[in-house]
């Protein structure tokens, strides 16, 4: 059986050009499905980020290109029961990234029977019910992802593990069936990734590397009896993950450049979903909790316990045209709704929240590229750096979004 493997593909400095040309090749001799039994699948796409107010991934304000992606994957059955594979991937997304070409993806997958699998080697996450096919632009409407749960800042350390994972599906009879996977392993964190810019927004400290200890990840589908409907929940969790951190600036007794260790004493996050399909139209909802512990020792010890939900929904209206819509809500703290605390601390008190309006649509110009144009309406900042602006924050304000990609 072989299966779809989505790729995603990012215009690079040096290696995206060239990666690029391969693409090219490949469709030009072999349509991207087979080569002498090797399936070859990729995109790349261009985007656009403009903003009213509030710099936002990227330096919006001024309108930025700085939203590509480029990738390629490779995969083959080497058996009836076993497929190896790997992705190559780039991606440019403002400061993030910057077309460095990756190993998105590399695995190699034994299935035993439908209900026992394993799988080891650079293996996608369990984040929600989008997260393992986010790179794949075809499969969806919206441009970005609802980002109270699906947040393109932390991407990288909600996309992989290094290690192994069981999984399988499991028959329920009248009542449906299970799907389930769940990974162990570790992680590669570089010092510029999303985690690392939120340490640094705060403007006392630089992340100057990563211990990352443990990660543990699972994910349970239902494909209930009602067709078209299906429920989830996904789990992670860390351990020894630790932060090798600097001082930015004198604190207190410490001088700047004072080396500091930040131990995530905890980090826990899940999230439930729900989704169904009706003819043409696709209804989803997906909430999210997430706790993280840390620890300076015998400096300071910190504690947040972010909340999320998003209500979504697309309908096709024909074959070149798609419609979609959500309502999207991240708070910083689901037990400072309001701010109060951040108020209290000096600071403004929409930062403790994110509500997005978003709207979407899709055009399918072919059957290997679309294009996608796509308005929020934003009130607060939770989710925005205020690294990225230096002259504050503003509580209203619009994103416009445009993108183009191309597949095989």
């Amino acid at each position: 059986m072989k299966t779809w493997i989505g790729a995603r593909i990012t215009r690079r400095s040096h290696y995206g050009g060239i990666l690029a040309v391969f693409i090219l090749l490949a469709v030009n001799s072999a349509s991207a499905t087979d080569l002498a039994g090797i399936d070859i699948h990729g995109f790349i796409s261009q985007g656009l980020l403009w903003s009213t107010d509030n710099n936002y991934l990227a330096d919006t304000e001024d309108g930025t290109f700085q939203f590509n992606e480029l990738g390629i994957n490779f995969s083959t059955e080497l058996t009836d029961r076993l497929r190896i594979g790997i992705q190559f991937f780039s991606r440019d997304l403002g400061p993030t990234d910057n077309n460095e070409v990756t190993i998105d993806w590399a695995y190699g997958d034994y299935r035993w029977r439908d209900w026992l699998g394993l799988r080891a080697g650079i293996i996608r996450q369990n984040h929600g019910f989008y997260s393992e096919t986010r790179d794949f632009d075809m499969l969806r409407t919206s441009i970005l992802l609802p980002q109270a749960v699906y947040s393109e800042i932390d991407r990288e350390f909600f996309s992989r593990v290094i290690g192994g994972s069981v999984y399988g599906l499991v028959p329920l009879g009248s009542v449906g069936n299970l799907t389930y996977s769940f990974l162990a392993g570790t992680k590669h964190l570089a010092e510029d990734s999303g985690i690392s810019r939120w340490v640094e927004s705060t403007r006392l400290f630089d992340v100057t590397g990563y211990d990352e200890g443990m990660v543990y990840n699972g994910g349970l589908v239902w494909q209930t009896p009602l067709a078209g409907l299906r429920v989830g929940a996904t789990g992670l969790k860390t351990t020894d993950l630790q932060q090798e951190l600097r001082t930015a600036v004198p604190f207190g007794p410490l001088p700047a450049g004072t080396p500091l260790t930040n131990e995530i004493t905890e980090f826990y996050s899940y999230v439930f979903s729900t989704e169904y399909t009706w003819h043409d139209l696709v209804l989803s909802a997906e909430y999210m909790r997430m706790k993280t512990e840390t620890l300076i020792q015998d400096f300071r010890a910190t504690e947040s316990r972010p909340e999320a939900y998003y209500i979504g929904a697309a309908q096709r209206f024909t074959d070149w045209m798609e419609l979609g819509a959500y309502y999207s809500v991240f708070y910083r703290e689901a037990d400072d709704k309001d701010g109060e605390g951040l108020q209290a601390a000096g600071r403004d008190p929409f930062q403790a929240w994110q509500k997005d309006l978003a709207l979407s649509a899709r055009f399918d110009l072919s059957e290997y590229a679309l294009f996608k144009l796509e308005g929020h309406l934003i009130d607060g900042a939770a989710q925005v750096l205020s690294t990225d602006n230096p002259g504050g924050l503003e509580d209203d304000w619009f994103l416009f979004a445009a993108k183009v990609t191309f597949s095989f």
